[in-house]
């Protein structure tokens, strides 16, 4: 990870790629399906789109069968963040949405927060304003505590949405 943090992305991937054969040798399941997450965001970040696809699903799948949802939602709003970058915005809102559910359904309220607030965000560059508006609500009632100012943000939201004919 501190290769990664200091911009050496090419050695944070040889390091994360030794370290998961070395877990799958051990059948140590889960810390592989962790290493192949942090490879999949290498990959994001050097611009090998199809290879962190297809990096970042096998490291799901492996969550999955661990029955680590958690650590599936974090991978799943990966998976969002790098269809938004490629401007797949369908396939980054299901998985932004499957990523938020998941994240619910183990009470990680902040990290449930998070994705529906970059889904927020996917929709407002788009200009779909009512979708992110509703995202973005979603987002701050997910929260465990709101400031003052997120309280007024959040009445704020509710105001537009009720204006643009949100519910």
């Amino acid at each position: 990870m501190r290769l990664f943090q200091q911009g050496k992305h090419k050695d944070a991937l040889a390091a994360f790629e030794q370290a998961a054969a070395a877990f799958a040798a051990q059948e140590d399941v889960g810390s592989q399906a962790e290493m192949l997450n942090n490879m999949g965001v290498v990959l994001r970040v050097q611009g090998e789109m199809d290879t962190a696809v297809t990096t970042l699903n096998k490291a799901a799948e492996l969550f999955a069968q661990t029955g680590d949802s958690t650590r599936r939602a974090q991978t799943l709003g990966n998976l969002g963040d790098l269809y938004a970058q490629q401007k797949k915005h369908t396939e980054a809102a299901r998985h932004y949405s499957n990523a938020a559910a998941q994240f619910a359904k183990s009470n990680e309220k902040e990290n449930q927060a998070q994705v529906l607030r970059a889904l927020s965000l996917m929709e407002l560059r788009r200009g779909q304003w009512l979708a992110a508006i509703m995202r973005m609500e979603e987002s701050l009632q997910a929260r465990p505590r709101l400031s003052l100012p997120q309280r007024i943000f959040k009445w704020l939201l509710r105001f537009a949405n009720r204006l643009l004919g949100g519910h």
